[in-house]
């Protein structure tokens, strides 16, 4: 059993962030704290980087243990599938502000992007997110790493439950006829 503690602590840290996250985006308490839409952003994001800071910190106390050899061919595997992530990051906020997804300014732009790659994948920015953790697990193949990649993935079709309610909600048929034309993570070719 006390192997299995450390990596039950991780999995305990990432349900709490996990809770906390999606309280914090709920329309409901940002309605309650008093703070202008860009500042609540702000204080939205710094939680978020030092709670995840710290659930990393919290992994890299496990001595690691390896899930296969890791080599040359696995560490180039899992660079070339985590640069597809970025790449596609990266195409993904071409029409997106980063300053504003940030924080750093308020948002101006409120239109529903189902242009570029938007146009062929509803959520490419979850997509690049899965293609970083497979690539890093596979680039460092350990058990506290996948306990990280399997937590963070469930949390992310949690994310995508709720972000999806919230888009139908500001967005209404607009997007309920975009979500039934554009698949969710997955691109389509047909367009």
């Amino acid at each position: 059993m006390n192997q299995f503690w450390p990596y039950f602590s991780i999995v305990i840290a990432w349900m709490i962030f996990g809770i906390a996250h999606s309280v914090l985006a709920s329309s409901l308490i940002k309605e309650k704290i008093n703070l202008s839409p860009v500042n609540y952003r702000r204080l939205y994001n710094i939680i978020s980087i030092f709670a995840v800071l710290f659930i990393f910190i919290l992994g890299s106390t496990i001595q690691p243990q390896f899930l296969f050899p890791k080599d040359q061919s696995s560490k180039a595997i899992g660079l070339i599938i985590a640069t597809f992530g970025f790449l596609l990051a990266k195409l993904a906020f071409k029409p997106i502000s980063f300053s504003e997804f940030m924080g750093i300014k308020s948002e101006t732009n409120q239109k529903l992007i189902t242009k570029g790659i938007y146009g062929r994948m509803r959520h490419p920015l979850y997509t690049a997110l899965i293609l970083g953790i497979v690539g890093f697990v596979i680039f460092s193949p350990t058990y506290t790493n996948l306990v990280h990649a399997i937590c963070i993935l469930i949390y992310l079709f949690i994310g995508i439950y709720y972000e999806e309610k919230r888009l139908s909600a500001h967005f209404g048929k607009e997007y309920e006829e975009y979500k039934s034309q554009t698949p969710m993570l997955f691109p389509t070719f047909k367009r």
